[in-house]
């Protein structure tokens, strides 16, 4: 390679770093959410016990990706929880892609503008900019060794040196350690040896040369299996292969076809548009019988085959980070087909070249506003955890802090605030998990509810607090759920706030209705004083979906008058009926019969 030429890359690489700076500076003001659990296992586990975390299938929910794991491990002790220091990996990871696309796409063209263009575009396009904001998000990290090996195996191919082939091989193992989709890159790998550099498929010379790739993906597949089979997403979400992934493909392609949208396309327009491109993309492609085009549509689906089994609850344009290179090349060779039409005019070549500006520029408008909106996000989800930091600047020794149906924070966010600020002073669990409560473990426990405006209310737990019940629990109601455990934090009440309880109820058989819970508050005489009425887990686990035989975890928050009576004869009667006939559901004995219509349980004592 000549100097100029050397200078040539220097320069339009450095080109594109600076316009993925100037793009994604605004993801500074991005606090962290959500994968807080990568920073807290970092700063727990010393480097062995956290390897084991990342190598052992076993301790793995999601995907098999220990490079993450290290890249993650790396962050945290270089910046803490300073997430301007995850932004600047990210960026950097991002520009380096970019970079590597145009290098790909210049070697295998030898059309350096077009590979230009076509990085340019990718660098800036909005559809993925979720992956690149968010710290635990890999597909920075997997993108860049996917694409550094598809460069890598280019050289190989122009040198034929066995250490060019060791290298592309390395890199290919990290990109396959870090993402499933890396299973893909043998065939496209083989492809580009096939249609670029016109190398005819033969067995006997190809075998030896893609065999140790192949080879690699066999136990790398044996370990996804071990997580996926019974992987959090898949329990969650439901992977299932069938004809309804070709259904779920269309709004991932109306998105490559239309590259600016960053939430699922639910206009009929967006269609429309994706038959056209779609009718005139496959057209050209038999027309001119372009290997080219099927190899970026093999990209593009391939790149996302994973995620079709999921239903698309499951759909974000973030997943297309890597498939979103297909549609920034298909526009970089319109752009490059226009500039050979009409580019030797200069006032036309000029417009040609405004044109590549504006859409530039009008993506990277988007990204800073994809940016601003998930800043003030982060900023929101931190309010309530403020309020509660200010009141309370440390927690004693051995804490337990419980969330009742936060409006806006998370459970994974309160832990990893929480963990930030006191360290691993203070245990959190939140309605969120639906894990029992169980706050009297602790030396000091605390239940917080929120008002209506969103601010937490904090209830001090009393560790002696005792309750009696009647009928005794676990009971048995007259369709198969039965209530096992009930928790109130304190006997002692407020006016203005709020008595909190806890209900874990269990289906032992699969229930067809559904039905409301009711919590009432009542005095000595039976007048109500405070309720609560609504389905189970305020309507998010309706009965008719319980699974046999597992805990729900219910609460019921009862708010208080301001000026409800003082006294010290309240008690709280809970049971279930039927919303559609108001009838209250009988609790029965070992033999069926019914013995109440209601669990009481006190006394309680209102005070101030």
């Amino acid at each position: 390679m000549n100097a100029l030429k050397k200078i040539f890359l220097v320069m339009n690489s450095l080109v594109i770093a600076i316009v993925v700076w100037i793009t994604y500076l605004p993801a500074l003001k991005i606090q962290f959410y959500d994968g807080w659990w990568y920073l807290v296992w970092s700063a727990t586990m010393d480097l062995p016990r956290y390897l084991t975390q990342f190598l052992d299938p076993a301790n793995i929910t999601q995907g098999y990706r220990p490079v993450q794991g290290l890249y993650m491990y790396l962050l945290y002790h270089l910046f803490g929880f300073n997430p301007d220091g995850y932004h600047w990996a990210h960026n950097l990871l991002h520009a380096a892609n970019a970079i590597l696309l145009f290098l790909i796409v210049g070697t295998l063209s030898a059309r350096w503008r077009m590979a230009f263009v076509a990085a340019l575009i990718y660098a800036v396009l909005p559809n993925y900019s979720l992956a690149v904001f968010w710290h635990a998000v890999v597909d920075p990290l997997a993108g860049f060794f996917y694409l550094l090996t598809i460069l890598l195996w280019t050289r190989f191919l122009d040198t034929r040196r066995a250490r060019d082939y060791a290298v592309a091989f390395c890199a290919f193992v990290l990109a396959l350690f870090s993402k499933e989709i890396a299973i893909f890159l043998p065939l496209f790998l083989f492809l580009i040896e096939w249609w670029f550099y016109r190398v005819p498929p033969n067995l006997r010379a190809l075998a030896p040369r893609y065999a140790p790739f192949l080879l690699a993906c066999i136990p790398y597949l044996w370990l996804v299996y071990q997580v996926q089979s019974r992987g959090e997403f898949v329990g969650q979400f439901g992977f299932r292969i069938g004809p309804h992934m070709l259904n779920n493909l269309i709004p991932y392609a109306a998105v490559l076809a239309f590259p600016w949208f960053t939430e699922l396309p639910t206009d009929s327009l967006a269609y429309v548009w994706l038959a056209l491109v779609a009718a005139a993309y496959v057209g050209v492609m038999i027309y001119t019988r372009s290997a080219i085009l099927l190899l970026l549509a093999l990209f593009a689906v391939l790149n996302i085959a994973p995620l079709l089994g999921f239903p698309l609850d499951y759909f974000h344009p973030r997943y297309l980070y890597l498939s979103t290179i297909s549609s920034a090349i298909v526009l970089a060779v319109l752009f490059e087909r226009l500039w050979s039409i009409i580019g030797a005019r200069r006032v036309a070549g000029a417009a040609v070249a405004f044109l590549v500006g504006l859409v530039a520029l009008v993506s990277s408008a988007q990204v800073a506003e994809s940016a601003a909106g998930l800043a003030e996000y982060t900023r929101q989800i931190r309010v309530p955890f403020r309020d509660i930091a200010r009141a309370r600047p440390t927690f004693p020794p051995n804490s337990y802090v419980y969330f009742v149906y936060s409006p806006f924070t998370s459970f994974w966010d309160f832990e990893g605030l929480f963990f930030a600020r006191y360290g691993q002073n203070v245990k959190v669990n939140a309605t969120d998990l639906g894990s029992p409560a169980n706050w009297r473990q602790y030396d000091h426990a605390y239940v917080y509810y929120f008002d209506s405006t969103g601010k937490p209310i904090e209830i001090g737990v009393d560790k002696d607090g005792i309750t009696a019940v009647n009928p005794a629990l676990p009971a048995r109601l007259q369709i198969p759920i039965v209530l096992e455990q009930y928790q109130t934090p304190t006997t002692r009440l407020e006016r203005g706030k709020a008595l909190v309880v806890i209900l874990n109820w269990r289906a032992t058989e699969k229930i067809e209705r559904d039905y409301s819970v009711f919590a009432h508050l009542v005095d000595g005489k039976g007048n109500l004083i405070a309720e609560y009425n609504g389905p189970p887990i305020n309507g998010k686990a309706p009965t008719s979906r319980w699974d046999p035989h597992r805990t729900i975890v219910d609460a019921a928050v009862l708010r208080l008058a301001g000026d409800a009576p003082i006294g010290d004869d309240y008690r709280l009667e809970i049971g279930m009926y039927d919303l559609e006939t108001l009838e209250r559901l009988s609790f029965v004995d070992v033999d069926g019969t019914p013995i109440a219509d209601k669990i009481v349980i006190g006394s309680f004592r209102i005070e101030r």
